[in-house]
């Protein structure tokens, strides 16, 4: 898996590439630097988003991005309250929390990834397949690994818990464990169950060693689990320079999602893994999550699993996203210039 500083290091080549002598004789002024926060790769797609120069109309010239990697959405709070990021991979209970607890000043702006959506791909929650758990109640008394508490995948957990009415510290012990550590968790009998990413969640079943337990539409049905939010102060002191980023950014994912860039695209994520493009097969197929052709959030999907959160005492109250929390012009300026094929 990639680290912060292999993100760094990405924005900083690309920085080189782009600002070339007269790339930026246009503007007048430096390009804004817009500092975005992810957790999980290949997913957030974040990282290597801007790797392509060709595709990028305006990188270099009104804006650059520094990548910021974090253990999940949860510790993004915090980094974006101290002004280290701009803008950060939120799930819905986090954007809450984000509000009513840190009182910041953010906006829902795009899509990252939907769950479960057009019978797409669903987070899955998985045991070993010895272990003897058959339904959710078989974990009475057990051990269950979750990224960070109050992540999208916590509150997916949470939720199914819930509905087998069963309890943190009642009934099983939450144990606290980055993604990437999960399956050795389970495989060491450290946990005994947790959430397994793509392609990891793939690989793993296909030992025939693990099965899933359920999925995160099981419990909350299709979803959106990743938006990026930004601070509003942020958006409004530079407008005209983030309606060319979402421009470009709406266009990079549409690059990559798209059937005919398809090898290319796996190969520039693999690399960036350190992986061998064969294990990432599932990108961008039914296998993988669900993305918006032109990044445009659920906003509905994101409020529903907020009241599901409040309902499960996650946060001591809930927020109306929208109008106040949510600002859709980037991603529809976006849409329109890329229609109108400027």
């Amino acid at each position: 898996m990639a680290t912060r500083r292999d993100a760094l290091a990405l924005a900083a080549a690309l920085a080189a590439i782009t600002l070339t002598p007269g790339a930026i004789s246009t503007a007048s002024a430096d390009p804004v630097k817009i500092r975005i926060g992810w957790s999980t790769m290949p997913g957030h797609l974040i990282p290597v988003l801007y790797s392509k120069p060709d595709i990028l109309k305006h990188y270099g010239k009104s804006y650059t991005v520094e990548p910021i990697r974090f253990r999940g959405s949860s510790p993004q709070i915090t980094a974006m309250a101290a002004g280290e990021i701009d803008m950060a991979a939120f799930g819905p209970l986090v954007l809450a929390l984000a509000v009513t607890n840190a009182h910041l000043d953010v906006k829902v702006v795009a899509d990252i990834i939907q769950d479960g959506v057009n019978g797409s791909h669903s987070e899955t929650f998985l045991v070993r397949a010895d272990s003897g758990i058959e339904k959710v109640t078989d974990m009475k008394g057990k051990r269950v690994g979750t990224n960070a508490i109050g992540s999208a995948s916590d509150t997916a957990m949470r939720a199914m818990f819930r509905k087998n009415k069963m309890q943190d510290k009642r009934d099983f012990t939450m144990v606290e464990v980055a993604f990437p550590n999960i399956p050795a968790m389970l495989d060491e009998g450290k946990i005994d169950l947790g959430t397994v990413l793509q392609p990891m969640s793939k690989q793993l079943l296909d030992t025939g060693k693990y099965k899933v337990l359920f999925t995160s539409s099981d419990a909350m049905g299709p979803s959106q689990l990743v938006f990026l939010a930004a601070n509003g102060k942020f958006l409004d002191a530079n407008r005209a320079a983030l309606m060319d980023f979402f421009e470009d950014h709406v266009r990079a994912v549409r690059w990559f999602t798209d059937p005919k860039n398809r090898k290319e695209a796996i190969k520039i994520i693999a690399d960036f893994m350190q992986q061998p493009p064969d294990s990432l097969s599932y990108l961008f197929t039914k296998e993988d999550y669900y993305r918006d052709p032109f990044m445009a959030p659920n906003v509905k999907s994101i409020q529903d699993s907020i009241d599901i959160a409040v309902d499960l005492g996650l946060a001591p109250r809930g927020i109306q996203v929208s109008p106040e929390h949510v600002d859709l012009s980037f991603v529809k300026e976006a849409q329109k210039r890329i229609e109108a094929g400027q």
